[in-house]
């Protein structure tokens, strides 16, 4: 099989990265061109310059996260089967997390046009998980059989553990990834200032439209017991600097958002066996049991959180089976080879079905 793939994103996306990865580890040939930095006339033309140059020789076009204007466009060209790899909605992104517009405005319609059109044209759109899934066909009225369910997954080559790294001599709390509302920072903050008195240290490896509302909150708060660091990690010194911590802390608040999302830092920690604790959300449920893959608190709720990290602070035999538990979910279901056998038997489904 051979699959030509496109892309707005960077050509080493890691939303895209896992799933190409996962097929060539299934013997697919990938053919892949990123458009990302080019803009205008040329853009386009380049895109259809190389469709033509390889549509005989492949099987199906793939087009990457964030890039609906290529299904789109591709539209009156492409005799070959589209896959759009959608993760979420750009409305969802821009609209509802980022608040770019109102959701009853020009703006929104635009997003929600795009992320329609892209979807009705696919053969299928991959979603992250099925609540995504129910939302789109609500939203954009399309039947079931337009999607299909595709776990995140990491790089590999960045998220793998290495069980001789030595944990911090403080008992420490990760917080990672970009500040965006639903990622609840200002709750990890807070509960940081109930653990004070507790020989329990936060690191915050984030930045994001959020970070000066946490600095400050943090600053007026007067929390000795936290370290942000906002500036960029290498991947070698990121994957180092998760390992060393205790427990990793999810997204935290009860943004709408959560219903359906799944952050990629509950596959990262799977990957590096550390113990993960979330806000109860529909979305993460999906992939992690209560109790036995993760620990949970009531979204929001800093006290509780406090109260969840105090309880894995005193209970650290049964947080390393929760942990070890996660990292045996991750290796049997969720590494790159067994995604990209899992979408081939969907394509090959859907085929046989045609």
């Amino acid at each position: 099989m051979k699959i030509l793939f496109f892309s707005f994103a960077p050509i080493h996306s890691s939303v895209d990265g896992v799933y190409k990865s996962g097929l060539r580890k299934n013997n697919v040939e990938i053919i892949e061109y990123s458009f990302h930095g080019i803009h205008g006339f040329l853009r386009y033309s380049q895109i259809l310059q190389k469709y033509r140059l390889h549509a005989k020789e492949v099987d199906y076009v793939m087009v990457g996260y964030d890039s609906p204007l290529i299904i789109i466009f591709l539209w009156p060209f492409c005799r070959k089967k589209m896959i759009y790899n959608a993760l979420c909605s750009v409305y969802e992104r821009l609209i509802i997390s980022r608040n770019l517009a109102r959701r009853v405005s020009l703006k929104g319609y635009y997003y929600w046009l795009l992320d329609f059109l892209a979807c009705r044209i696919a053969w299928f759109t991959m979603l992250e998980s099925r609540h995504q899934i129910e939302y789109f066909k609500k939203m954009y009225k399309l039947p079931e059989k337009k999607f299909y369910h595709a776990w995140i997954g990491v790089d590999e080559e960045i998220f793998f553990y290495q069980p001789l790294v030595e944990k911090n001599k403080k008992y420490t709390v990760l917080f990672r990834g970009r500040l965006l509302p639903e990622a609840g920072g200002c709750v990890a903050v807070k509960a940081a200032k109930a653990l004070e008195k507790y020989p329990i240290h936060f690191l915050m490896l984030a930045n994001g439209m959020e970070l000066g509302g946490i600095q400050k909150l943090i600053k007026e708060l007067n929390i000795k017991n936290i370290t942000l660091i906002a500036e960029y990690l290498s991947d070698e010194k990121l994957r180092l600097e998760m390992q060393k911590c205790h427990l990793s802390l999810g997204q935290l608040s009860s943004h709408e958002r959560l219903e359906r999302t799944i952050p990629h830092k509950a596959y990262e920690s799977l990957a590096l066996k550390l113990p993960y604790i979330t806000a109860r959300n529909p979305g993460v449920m999906e992939l992690l049991s209560e109790g036995e893959t993760c620990l949970t608190f009531k979204p929001g709720n800093a006290d509780d959180l406090a109260n969840t990290i105090l309880w894995a602070f005193h209970h650290n035999t049964t947080i390393q089976k929760i942990a070890e538990n996660g990292y045996e979910l991750f290796m049997n279901n969720l590494i790159c080879h067994k995604l990209g056998e899992k979408m081939l038997r969907h394509l090959d489904s859907l085929e046989k079905k045609s």
